[in-house]
């Protein structure tokens, strides 16, 4: 391991930092600028200390109400670990990564950063592969099906730290697991932080890995992400990412569909505000015969926010029987956020069944008038339509309580207000059934007439 970073620092140095391309958004060029030398890269926390209270309260409202086990990293330490006794009689393996290395040196030698994501992948995967700190490492043996949950959440709440945290899931053959990631920060004030995190998942042949993130980060924290799966005969892998918070996004998401008759689905959700800039990057690399892939990633823009989605379907010569989609929309609540939208495909069989689309654009002014002539306010109206653009992707969402936060998150952020989804979200969706109109609607000459125009109570 010691070899591995230093090897990696020597990469990172030796590679220049991506600028993109000439015209785009300019998330690459801002990150390329960030002074990370002014960063703490080992920030340590007392492990099997009390939690702080931030993350106590995190865990009582957490995504997972029953849980088989769960692990919490703070800054660069992995300070508690638990799983279930049946688990571990099971052969189930939940540490830190940093045991791992000790403790299971073969399986941390053969998967970590080697084929699902090199060192050598870019220079940010260079600078994690040399400086990564604590980390999760979990290993499900043949033919255990974990039903339950696992929660990992990762806290930074030092200023000026960058905290490495690395996700190696191994699913062995005909197993199953459901493992829910939540990125969090409780750092006052406005200089910087960083987090940079990989999660790497094997999916063995039959294996089935859902794996979901919510990232909720400050405004003050800087997020780099590479994630990717590679997967045996027969194997399914579900990512579902929700990116709400941080300063900077770059996320580059993965799924390397080598073995035959696999199946990868990635689910994105995204609401960007102030100044608060996401680059997504998405491949879908079919390798295998009978590959199946679905990407689509939905999102909404406001205030000075910059958005840049890059998606792209790779299909290899030999991939024949591939069938691959790739849709993401934006919606622009704001005269001066940007998006940028662009889908790409590389096909290189064909016998091959692939579609792209991408979409971006303000609220149509119609739809707005149609909700407003029944009464509805206009800051009412807009939240509407913002529900309805979310709902279809909000249902692929496998883990009920992600959905009720992220509505949540999307409904006070365009509120201003913390609410209650049952005073919100289904009320919207209440009034988008009406018939008629309400008390406060008026002809289109200004004059209401009764005998026109019936009322109706819902």
């Amino acid at each position: 391991m010691l070899q591995l970073r230093l090897q990696a620092w020597e990469t990172y140095e030796n590679t220049a930092a991506p600028l993109g391309r000439r015209g785009d958004l300019g998330t690459q060029r801002t990150l390329a600028s960030f002074d990370f030398q002014t960063l703490n890269a080992f920030a340590p926390a007392e492990k099997d200390a009390d939690l702080p209270e931030a993350v106590q309260q995190s865990l009582q409202a957490s995504l997972v109400n029953e849980r088989s086990g769960l692990i919490v990293q703070l800054n660069s330490t992995v300070v508690h670990t638990e799983l279930s006794d049946e688990l571990k009689q099971q052969g189930v393996i939940l540490t830190d990564l940093d045991t791992a290395v000790r403790e299971h040196a073969d399986l941390v030698k053969e998967y970590f950063m080697t084929r699902c994501i090199p060192v050598a992948s870019s220079k940010y995967t260079a600078l994690h592969a040399a400086f990564w700190s604590g980390g999760f490492f979990l290993y499900i043996p043949k033919g255990v099906e974990i039903e339950k949950p696992l929660l990992a959440q990762v806290w930074v709440n030092e200023p000026q730290a960058a905290a490495f945290s690395h996700a190696l899931v191994i699913a062995e053959e005909q197993s199953s697991v459901r493992f829910v990631q939540e990125y969090n920060s409780t750092v006052a004030g406005e200089e910087p932080s960083l987090l940079s995190d990989v999660v790497e998942i094997f999916a063995r042949r039959e294996a089935r890995v859902e794996f979901s993130n919510l990232q909720d980060l400050g405004q003050n924290i800087w997020n780099i992400t590479d994630k990717n799966a590679v997967f045996d005969n027969d194997a399914s892998v579900t990512f579902v990412l929700a990116d709400l918070g941080s300063k900077l996004t770059l996320e580059t998401v993965g799924a390397g569909l080598q073995g035959n008759g696999v199946a990868g689905e990635l689910v994105g959700v995204f609401f960007a505000d102030h100044d608060q800039r996401f680059m997504i990057k998405t491949l879908s690399d079919h390798v295998g015969l009978s590959t199946n892939a679905e990407t689509l990633v939905k999102g909404v823009l406001t205030d000075q926010s910059r958005v840049e989605f890059d998606g792209m379907i790779r299909i290899r010569p030999k991939a024949q029987q591939t069938a691959s989609f790739l849709s993401a929309h934006g919606l622009l609540l704001s005269k001066q956020c940007r998006g940028e939208f662009i889908p790409g495909l590389e096909i290189a069989a064909n016998e091959v069944s692939a579609s792209h689309g991408a979409t971006s654009g303000q609220i149509d002014e119609e739809q707005l008038f149609y909700l407003m002539v029944r009464g509805i306010a206009r800051a009412e109206a807009e939240r509407i339509i913002v529900q309805g653009f979310f709902e279809p992707v909000l249902q692929r969402i496998p883990v009920e309580n992600l959905r009720i936060r992220l509505r949540r998150s999307i409904i006070s952020r365009m509120s201003g207000a913390q609410e209650s989804e049952a005073d919100t979200w289904v009320d919207a969706q209440e009034r988008w059934e009406i018939e008629g109109v309400d008390e406060h609607a008026v002809s289109l000459n200004g004059n209401p007439n009764d005998d026109e125009i019936k009322l109706a109570e819902y």
